[in-house]
């Protein structure tokens, strides 16, 4: 069915979305990323009685019309037309339900605009005034642009004529007196196969707010119209931020610290969360209890949810529960209960960052060169590694955990963050890397002034880290997800790659494997958060982190040149690394997050 007609829709500040990515190969449209900008939403619309044609209703622009493809061209006066987001080849779940398109100029050069799309199953319009300009979240200020945010109406039309086909071609038109036309660039949007469910979790930090530094929140994806929820609603902490859920969303381990007051690490625990009755999540086991809670680190949680391990995240010696210096502690997962420790590395390492294999009979995790220390040496947590290589260690139910091996040795350059492809078995690890800066003088070394401190080999919101895949079996197969990162390899941009995460489940697109992964990361959102605007923005770190050179509590809000951080997601197409080439697709902005904050560590569940 070919769906034709013409919407009129009405420009009213809502939210804005974005759409996934592409890959070459599988013709699904360019080489190069995009942004966005500020979100409206269209007026309600009727159906025709035969399906194939939308209705207008529009208060904004009853009757509206726009002139023939044919009609003449405007004057040259007429100012260009750039479509700026959605990127070009942009692969998107055809479930995610709503999408955003994005332009400049906004002004009163044009009366009227379409937003057009057209696939062998699609043709059709949307007219809108663009009575209202965009804004950026990031300084409020207006963008420049205007945006049109597709309704699930019209998404749900799109996608089901578009749903593993062709790519739609997106085309803004303008007309500066109802008769003639300007087009813009046109970019490539095709539909993945299959729905892409779950939940995503992300840490969402409060950054206008002093002494308030977030919370965890949670989002069904797909579900346009619900609100996204607190995931750690039933704790009281003033802070809660590094969690990790199951893979079936059952369980949830959450640090929280209780009163943010910073003066030393120690009261920051952690917490396991029954999420089975979320948004009303149950406190259960000794992170129940402030005074004998979960000593902080990294957390990986077993695929049936059945224990969970937790690195040495803060040396202690005193705490009943504290990890061996080179180990984890195993809890219960359904009771909270401590089991004990388990030695993983040698003497003298400090493993971290553990994730655990979708079938459960490996572990892979981080051995850092070095560990920061700061605050007169009260602080050393594992937030701040350097110099870090992947290892991996067997793990079997009754027999517990085996020798370790290594999987990928640092040469100087930083990787971290890894996590295990949801494939069975697993084929591949994604995780962070950050190049060795031989500007500082020391790996652990630091630059500049607060609030502007740069440790240039820190795992920690690094600038400069870009996502990479390895396979898990180690060997050749080592590549830069470049579409992804949103730069090529030979002149990287320094975006704040961090922090990716498979999405665990395993699709197909035109009969090649399809996975997704989602990250965090400050290159621009549009139109929307302008990141990149003005020269002398840079990544913001809390006071109490090592860039904060030790100042301890959460006294001060974020500059105005500070960078946003947002959750990107982009799907990877794995025949592609076995060919040696870049298996990404350019990044989307993640849908229904809140663009005025800053945004981190983004995790999935299979919820549903």
């Amino acid at each position: 069915m070919r769906v034709l007609g013409t919407i009129c829709c009405v420009f009213s500040l809502l939210f804005a979305v974005h759409l996934a990515c592409g890959n070459a190969p599988l013709d699904v449209g360019g080489r190069h990323g995009g942004s966005d900008a500020a979100g409206d939403v269209q007026a309600p619309r009727d159906v025709a009685d035969d399906g194939s044609n939308f209705v207008p209703v529009s208060p904004d622009c009853p009757g509206c019309t726009f002139p023939p493809a044919t009609a003449s061209s405007c004057a040259a006066s007429a100012p260009p037309i750039s479509l700026v987001y959605p990127p070009d080849g942009a692969l998107v779940p055809p479930n995610m339900g709503v999408i955003s398109v994005q332009w400049t100029p906004y002004g009163s050069s044009f009366v009227r605009f379409e937003v057009h799309f057209n696939s062998a199953n699609s043709d059709w319009g949307i007219v809108t005034k663009c009575a209202a300009q965009t804004i950026d979240a990031q300084s409020g200020a207006p963008s420049g642009g205007c945006e049109l945010v597709v309704d699930p109406l019209s998404w749900s039309t799109l996608a089901s004529e578009n749903r593993g086909g062709d790519p739609v071609t997106i085309t803004v038109r303008g007309t500066t007196n109802g008769d003639c036309v300007t087009s813009s660039n046109s970019v490539r949007l095709s539909f993945a196969e299959q729905d892409l469910s779950g939940t995503y979790s992300y840490w969402k930090s409060n950054i206008q707010v002093v002494d308030i530094t977030g919370q965890v929140w949670a989002k069904t994806f797909g579900q346009v119209e619900a609100s996204e929820g607190q995931a750690a609603s039933a704790l009281s902490a003033t802070c809660t931020g590094c969690h990790v859920p199951s893979r079936d969303g059952s369980r949830m381990v959450v640090y929280q610290n209780p009163l943010d007051s910073d003066t030393v690490d120690t009261d920051v625990f952690g917490v396991l969360l029954d999420m089975t009755a979320f948004p009303d999540a149950k406190p259960i086991g000794p992170g129940a209890d402030p005074n004998a809670g979960v000593p902080a680190g990294f957390s990986a949680i077993f695929p049936t949810a059945s224990i969970y391990v937790t690195s040495n995240g803060i040396p202690q010696t005193t705490d009943p529960f504290a990890a061996p210096a080179n180990g984890f502690t195993v809890w219960d997962a359904q009771t909270g209960a401590f089991i004990g420790p388990a030695t993983i590395g040698a003497v003298g390492t400090r493993p971290t960052m553990p994730d655990w294999s979708a079938d459960g009979t490996s572990l892979v995790y981080v051995q850092p060169t070095a560990v920061a220390s700061w605050r007169q040496g009260q602080l050393n947590d594992d937030n701040h590694i350097f110099g870090g290589s992947l290892y991996t260690v067997p793990y079997a139910s009754g027999t517990g955990f085996g020798p370790p091996s290594l999987l990928l040795q640092s040469g100087g350059e930083n990787n971290y963050y890894p996590s295990y492809s949801p494939d069975v078995p697993s084929s591949f690890v994604l995780f962070d890397r950050a190049p060795l800066d031989t500007n500082v003088s020391t790996l652990t070394g630091c630059t500049g002034t607060f609030p502007k401190i740069v440790c240039p080999n820190d795992s920690y919101y690094n600038p400069a880290a870009r996502l990479m895949v390895i396979s898990a079996a180690g060997g050749s197969e080592l590549v830069d997800l470049e579409l992804a990162n949103g730069s090529p390899a030979s002149s990287p941009d320094t975006l704040s790659n961090s922090f990716p995460r498979w999405v665990p489940v395993a699709q197909t697109y035109k009969g090649q494997p399809l996975m997704w992964v989602v990250f965090s990361s400050t290159r621009d959102y549009g139109l929307r958060v302008l990141n990149h605007k003005a020269t002398g923005m840079y990544p913001c770190y809390p006071s109490d982190s090592y860039q904060g050179g030790g100042r301890g509590l959460h006294t001060y809000t974020f500059s105005s040149q500070c960078q946003e951080p947002q959750l990107w997601l982009a799907p990877v197409f794995p025949s592609e690394v076995r060919a040696g080439n870049d298996p990404s697709g350019v990044a989307i902005w993640l849908p229904y997050q809140d663009p005025s904050k800053h945004n981190h560590m983004p995790q999935w569940s299979m919820s549903e």
